[in-house]
């Protein structure tokens, strides 16, 4: 322990740490990647949509000046062009969209919880994220108060999404791929009209979007990058090893439970 350097410091803007904690940034960064590329499929395919349509228009265009200038030319799709359209057209999986962030939160409550107890065992980590109390702990101490930047930016939404509601919602999309009573699911296209929805239904329901449970995540995250950068700075001020002590944890816990990801790419054969 004492060979590896653990400084972690967070400037406001960027985030400056030793090179033995890099595998803990890195793969903070690569599940926001897969998060974020997953959330933008939709925008993506309407944007390929957008451009699909002009190309039809354009080919439409020119087809009609071969046929007025007699040009000889013979060519057949092997499919109507508009059958593409159809398929680029997207239904979005907001459930498994929920899933994936509920997931993504919860490996920010695994290292959090290697962090707090100075443990990377697995058992024990098993154990400790299944007490009640530590889940609300988290939830109220990184996720659904005022220091959260998506709490600081939705004030009113914030005070209508409990914690409880949260568990709830969480339990009933992982066991039942389902939306129980209390929270329920907008896209953020429909978030104007949800906020209607509640109050005609006098907030009996609340609605939360993938891209809020997103915001709220980010929100976490960074609170919890402030947190470490605050411990380091006091064990340095006080020649203290606990912040290295718990840093180590973290970095433990994902060298031996973080999925192996190989890309295509990086495969030479």
């Amino acid at each position: 322990m004492e060979t590896q350097s653990t400084h972690f410091i967070f400037d406001g803007e960027k985030v400056v740490i030793s090179p033995d904690l890099l595998p803990v940034l890195k793969f903070l960064q690569e599940i926001e990647k897969e998060v974020e590329s997953f959330l933008g499929i939709e925008g993506k395919l309407v944007s390929i949509r957008k451009q699909y349509e002009e190309v039809i228009n354009l080919v439409a265009v020119l087809a009609q000046k071969i046929k007025e200038n007699s040009i000889g030319f013979d060519f057949t799709f092997s499919e109507n062009p508009s059958n593409i359209l159809e398929r680029l057209k997207f239904h979005r999986p907001l459930r498994s969209e929920m899933i994936i962030l509920f997931a993504n939160l919860e490996t920010l409550f695994c290292l959090i919880t290697a962090y707090k107890n100075k443990t990377s065992d697995e058992k024990e980590i098993r154990r400790l994220t299944m007490d009640e109390y530590a889940i609300k702990s988290f939830l109220k101490d990184f996720c659904l108060n005022g220091y959260n930047e998506w709490g600081q930016k939705y004030p009113q939404r914030l005070k209508r999404i409990t914690i409880d509601d949260t568990r709830k919602l969480r339990n009933s999309l992982t066991h039942f791929f389902s939306v129980g009573k209390g929270l329920g699911i907008s896209c953020p296209a429909l978030d104007d009209k949800a906020r209607k929805l509640e109050e005609l239904i006098e907030f009996k329901s609340n609605f939360i979007s993938p891209e809020d449970l997103y915001g709220i995540i980010k929100g976490a995250a960074m609170l919890i990058i402030k947190k470490w950068n605050e411990d380091c700075r006091e064990s340095i001020t006080k020649g203290s090893n606990d912040f290295k002590e718990r840093i180590l944890c973290v970095k433990d816990t994902i060298a031996d439970r973080g999925a192996v990801v190989v890309n295509n790419n990086q495969i030479n054969i």
